[in-house]
Formats: structure tokens, sequence, C-alpha cells
């Protein structure tokens, strides 16, 4: 299997282990300290991957031009998780990713032209046109007056989620993926206490308890996916991988029609095709291009 084929099925199956996000969210709540659960996870996320690089002595020393990268991708992660998690129990779920996934996806196309001279030629347009049309038949944004605050979370954390996933390509070619996302709950952790610190949270000892072990169940949704999306990016252009990324709509609709029971309507399926037909399409592009020139 060529690289480019793995690396787009990679992302497909974070897509999937993230549809379930929202449903994480509701199961957590906010029955714990959001920022104090948050540090606990990356915490326990940075020794489970750390550690054993550290013992065995394959830990890579970081070169101090690669700090800005991992310090922002990290960034960017948090406000990702933060503008998603308050989105996702305060929005309507559809709601929440229309706007989370829109910004992602325009802010991953940005990222791409500007930080890795990617171009937007017309067949990728056309699929970035094709992927945002398919979000509006799957999800029509109503009156949001009273929830400006949340939209805005939603939105800033779809630009958060975007360098979080683009900005891995700046040093995937020199660390392990399991160092950089050992990295990523590090720097993590220190954000998630300095934000706790600052809002004076109650802190709690882990428990036997829904919300802990909802949490528990977003770190080992993170450690998987987080392996998943690093290599993804590493073998595929930014926006490229921005459009499979779409794919966590299609998967969170039929996760929301199991867990939820919202109806699928036929603006939905045709929306979800669409969507479908975007990610695909750049990568059955690549898989032509790749056999013409072997043949060649």
């Amino acid at each position: 299997m060529n690289k480019p084929l793995s690396a787009a099925l990679s992302l497909v199956l974070a897509t999937l282990l993230y549809s379930f996000f929202g449903v994480l969210t509701r199961l957590a709540g906010f029955d714990l300290p959001i920022y104090f659960s948050s540090l606990v996870r990356n915490a326990f996320g940075a020794m489970i991957l750390l550690l054993p690089l550290l013992l065995f002595k394959t830990f890579k020393k970081i070169e101090k031009a690669d700090y800005p990268w991992l310090i922002l991708r990290s960034l960017g992660g948090t406000v990702g998780f933060l503008g998603s998690y308050y989105a996702l129990y305060y929005l309507p779920i559809g709601t929440a990713y229309f706007i989370f996934y829109g910004g992602s996806t325009i802010a991953g196309f940005i990222l791409g032209a500007i930080f890795f001279k990617e171009k937007i030629d017309l067949f990728e347009g056309f699929c970035l046109f094709l992927a945002l049309l398919g979000l509006y038949f799957i999800y029509s944004v109503g009156d949001l007056s009273g929830s400006i605050f949340y939209v805005l979370l939603s939105l800033l954390g779809g630009f958060g989620a975007a360098f979080w996933n683009t900005f891995s390509k700046k040093t995937s070619d020199r660390y392990s993926a399991m160092q950089l996302s050992g990295l990523d709950f590090f720097f993590d952790a220190i954000v998630m206490l300095c934000l706790s610190l600052l809002v004076k949270e109650t802190w709690q000892a882990p428990s036997l308890t829904m919300p802990w072990f909802a949490s528990l169940l977003f770190l080992l949704m993170f450690i998987v996916t987080g392996q998943l999306m690093i290599y993804g990016f590493k073998h595929l252009d930014a926006q490229k991988g921005s459009l499979i990324m779409l794919m966590e709509v299609v998967f969170g609709v039929i996760v929301g029609a199991i867990f939820f029971k919202e109806v699928l309507n036929s603006g939905a399926i045709f929306g979800g095709i669409m969507i479908l037909t975007a990610a695909a399409l750049p990568s059955l592009k690549e898989i032509r291009t790749s056999k013409m020139s072997s043949k060649n």
C-alpha cells in the first residue's frame, strides 16, 4: 500500500474515532472541573507515551528551532478541544459540527498555502466547495442570536484544530509520532494547569464515576488518534488532509442517529455523499497519477 493511500486511511480511522467526541462530551459534561480533568488526562497521556522513550533511550533531543512549532501545535490543540467541547455541550450537535469543521477546513487550506506553499488549484478548489456545500446540506444553522458566544468558540475551536492538524508536518520528519504526541500531552498539561489555577478550580481525586470514565475514554481516543493524525498529515498535503477530516461530520451524523435518535433526513444523506466524494477525490487523483507515473 502506498503512503498517500495509507495516510488517507489513517485519517479516515481518526475521524471515525473522533465522531464519538460529542457522545463523550455529553457523558462527562461539567460534573468535573474541565481544566483539572484535562490536566490529569494530559499528564497521564504524557507519561504513557514519553516514559517508554526515556527508559529505552529513544527520546530524541528537541532542536531549539522546533520548540515554537511544537508549542503552537499544542496550543492549537488546546483551543480546538475547549472550543469544540463547549460548543458540543451548549449548541445543537449538528450546528456545532457545521461551524467547527467549516472553520477548520478553510483554515487548513489557508495554513497549507502559507506555511507549506500548497497551491489551491481548480480541482482542489472544487473539492473544497463540494465539501462545504455538503456541510450546508447536512446542517442548517438556525437562529443563534442567543448563543453567539458558543458559536464563536466553535469557530475558534475549528481554527485551533487546523493548527493542531497541519503543524505536525513541521516536525514529523524528525521525531516519532509517539514522541510528538507525548510532547503534545505534556505542553497541554502545562496550559491546563495554568488555566485551572487561574480560575481557582476545586480539584477532585479520580474515582469510579461516569465523568471520570468518559475522561479515560477521551484519553484513549486522543492517544490513538494522535498517532493516526501525525502519520496522515505527514504523508498528505494539509489541504487534502483537511478535506478528509470532514468525514468526521458524516460519522458524527451516524453516531448521533444511534446514540441521540437524531433522524437522518434526505439533506443529511445527500450532504454526506458530497463530503465523502470531496474527501475521496484527491486521494483517487493521487493514486491515478502514481499509476500513470509508474507506467511511464
